[in-house]
């Protein structure tokens, strides 16, 4: 009987075999270069830390948010993952080294004919088949997904950021109007109570405008809580703890409102979208990343080449072993395969279609809500609100001048309470449209 002792230590070790290698990976040699230069875009981006401002303007907003906000460094976190991925199946597979001890009886358990040897083995897999370069490829646009992904992150935490930035603006107006109230509110009872003490106004004028001041304080503690709610929601989204104080560097009512839109066409801007927005350059490489799947899928039918080169250690004696591996029959593993890559593609292409309507619906959206703000705030600034101030200053001299009752007043303060809540809720809204409007196109084309 025949008994032979094998054993054998392999080894990975970075290494070029042939020429023959270096070709059958060019490219994704090139592909790799590429991926260099946006990794590193990548690092280069957002690495500096701020300090917490004094007086916090809407552009550093959005830095510190893009800087802290967990969501933006998930998305940074996952495109290096993909670009690790990516750069793993492009550099050049490693070699292995074996090194083998063989004893036993047979004829010629070693390549040097003896029964006892020790020798080493080189050996290696070329990708003929194109299996490993149509799987880097595909890597490669994963990555590139990954990377727009991140993009579309950035450009939603914009938007969100700037939105809190201005409902914040917006809620500590409406805080500052309200406790106008309440103070103009307390004078006048002040003034009907004093009023009714001589004889000059009823007790129901000192009620009534009690009832007022008591409702003005109550719309007061509203905004108070409203305020409160709104610097949490910024403060969440810089990475702060929601009580921490922020002071803007912009009050609302005072800043500056852009000019108009009407000249941009919903067609052209949408054109425009189709052709930045990191949404649909993300899904176009998915699509491509399953394009290549189906590619590799396909691949796995071609034959492989491998190179294997053995040496004796004791004797001059070597082999070099040359051998073509192909699969003999496919019982439906790989058919099936590459059917499931092939109904990815079009899963992947559908998906495209569809974020490309779904921006274009937006762009179209935004411009509408966009117009349609603009065109409210300047309606109720010059039909409600400067009226409203009118009323209630006619009101007050007829009330002083003993004209009028103190129904009118109050009526008068109410119908302006309402009047500045509408236009900080306009302007809020034309702020939010015209974030909207940038986002949707995926650059400013507000300002």
């Amino acid at each position: 009987m025949n008994f032979i002792r094998y054993r054998s230590i392999n080894i990975a070790i970075p290494a070029v075999l042939t020429v023959s290698l270096l070709c059958s990976i060019s490219m994704c040699r090139a592909q790799s270069q590429t991926g260099g230069g946006i990794q590193g875009k990548l690092q280069g981006k957002l690495q500096s830390q701020l300090t917490f401002p004094s007086l916090l303007s809407v552009e550093q907003a959005v830095q510190i948010c893009l800087e802290r906000n967990p969501a933006a460094a998930a998305a940074r976190a996952g495109a290096e993952s993909a670009l690790a991925s990516y750069r793993s199946l492009a550099s050049l597979p490693s070699p292995s080294l074996g090194v083998s001890y063989a004893n036993g009886s047979s004829t010629s358990p070693t390549i040097s004919g003896t029964n006892t040897d020790t020798f080493i083995e080189i050996s290696e897999s070329l990708d003929t088949s194109g299996q490993r370069r149509y799987q880097a490829a595909s890597a490669h646009a994963q990555y590139l997904s990954a990377w727009f992904t991140f993009g579309e992150t950035q450009l939603t935490l914009e938007q969100q950021t700037k939105d809190a930035y201005w409902g914040l603006a917006a809620a500590r107006a409406l805080l500052t109007y309200n406790h106008q109230t309440v103070q103009e509110a307390e004078k006048i009872y002040n003034l009907v109570k004093a009023q009714q003490a001589v004889g000059q106004s009823p007790r129901i004028d000192v009620v009534r405008s009690g009832i007022d001041v008591a409702n003005a304080k109550q719309a007061d503690l509203a905004a108070i809580g409203a305020e409160k709610e709104a610097l949490s929601a910024l403060n969440t989204l810089l990475g702060r703890a929601p009580e921490l104080p922020i002071t803007l560097q912009i009050d609302i009512a005072a800043a500056p409102v852009s000019s108009a839109v009407s000249a941009f066409n919903p067609k052209s801007l949408a054109a425009r979208a189709l052709a930045r927005r990191s949404a649909v350059l993300a899904a176009s490489q998915l699509e491509k990343a399953a394009a290549y799947t189906v590619k590799q899928n396909r691949a796995a039918n071609m034959p492989d080449f491998s190179v294997d080169y053995q040496r004796s250690v004791i004797q001059a004696v070597d082999a070099l072993v040359l051998s073509i591996h192909m699969p003999l029959v496919d019982f439906g593993a790989n058919r099936y395969q590459v059917r499931s890559a092939e109904a990815s593609r079009k899963q992947a292409a559908a998906q495209l279609k569809g974020i490309q309507q779904q921006v274009a619906q937006q762009v179209n959206d935004a411009v509408v809500a966009y117009q349609q703000a603009r065109d409210q705030l300047n309606g109720y600034a010059a039909d409600i609100l400067k009226p409203s101030i009118t009323l209630r200053e006619m009101a007050q001299a007829g009330y002083r001048e003993g004209a009028t009752g103190i129904l009118p007043v109050i009526d008068a303060e109410t119908t302006l309470r309402s009047a500045r809540t509408g236009y900080i809720n306009c302007l809020l809204a034309l702020k939010k449209a015209e974030d909207a409007l940038n986002a949707a196109v995926g650059e400013s084309v507000v300002k």
